[in-house]
């Protein structure tokens, strides 16, 4: 196995546990907004460095730097928030799941913007996949569908569409940048969206973080957040995207067993329905009728949950 294959399934077995390491961070009542900023303020040197390496973003124009400011907004306060907001009231293998909706959000974006062309495939994917999602958010925790059942999924939902219009408002940038460089100046421009969320609990979580606590929060930050990305970026530049997507569908089947072996979660018959509906309906929708040229300006960030470029995670 060559290095680009062992970078994608480390990229694997990272994103999948990350769902986890974010609930057991948020039931030991560490605050969503203290996860998301800690995370990137770990990560912040990594991404700086990088940034350095590659000189900027050469040629970036006020239009393209408009672009990066509101895509750093989305993918930082937007995404992660909704996504550590919604995973305190549900497990983290519904999270996953729900987050692995973000290629869909993004398809569907691309096809009303005329992004995209639509094709009879596209539509049956889709298709499939929100009927997945639906039985995810409704049915996939095994209680009587109610709001408190359902609240959870339903503001994690706000991630993928996060990502989604991340993904749309980026993609005139894709040919003319370094893909992580790009990535790392969403992430740097985006860490100043958290500020508002600093408060003295922030503090405490820094002053009196276990050592297990301390552990998790590295997980995300070196972990998840910046080797992620490096890692997805050496699968994705070594296989082509469209080798390189093949790999992501495995991030939430193996989230949802991480999260029922770490931390006990119950597993449903309808949650694996579910599952099965989103990531193959995605898997129908997104890359099998796109021509390779296409799919390689449209996949190049990655993310914990989704594929390829619209690789969506936590």
């Amino acid at each position: 196995m060559n290095r680009a294959h062992l970078s994608l399934v480390a990229v694997v077995v990272i994103w999948a546990g990350s769902f986890s390491v974010i609930k057991a961070l948020l039931d030991d009542d560490v605050a969503a907004g203290d996860i998301a900023l800690l995370r990137y303020a770990i990560a912040a040197p990594g991404f700086a460095f990088i940034l350095w390496r590659a000189r900027g973003l050469p040629g970036l124009t006020r239009g393209d730097a408009a672009r990066v400011l509101v895509a750093g907004a989305l993918i930082v306060v937007g995404y992660h928030m909704l996504l550590n907001i919604g995973t305190r009231y549900t497990t983290s293998g519904i999270a996953s799941l729900v987050v692995a909706f973000a290629p869909a959000m993004t398809l569907v974006l691309a096809f009303t913007l005329g992004l995209d062309r639509i094709r009879p495939r596209h539509v049956a994917g889709l298709a499939v996949a929100f009927l997945g999602v639906a039985i995810v958010v409704a049915l996939g925790s095994g209680s009587e569908l109610s709001f408190a059942s359902a609240k959870g999924p339903l503001i994690v939902l706000g991630a993928p569409l996060s990502f989604a219009l991340y993904n749309v408002i980026l993609k005139p940038l894709l040919g003319r940048h370094d893909l992580l460089a790009l990535t790392a100046a969403t992430s740097l421009v985006g860490i100043f969206g958290l500020v508002p969320f600093v408060r003295g609990s922030t503090v405490d979580t820094v002053s009196n973080a276990s050592g297990t606590e301390a552990a998790l929060l590295l997980y995300l930050g070196v972990l998840a957040t910046l080797l992620g990305y490096i890692l997805w970026n050496v699968g994705l530049r070594g296989l082509g995207p469209t080798r390189a997507v093949a790999y992501t569908y495995a991030i939430s089947p193996l989230a949802v067993t991480i999260g029922a072996v770490v931390l006990g979660e119950t597993v449903t018959l309808w949650l694996v329905l579910g599952g099965v509906l989103v990531v193959g309906g995605i898997a129908a929708a997104q890359g099998v009728s796109l021509p390779r040229r296409r799919v390689k300006r449209e996949v190049g960030f990655g993310h914990e949950g989704a594929d390829g470029h619209e690789v969506a995670g936590t």
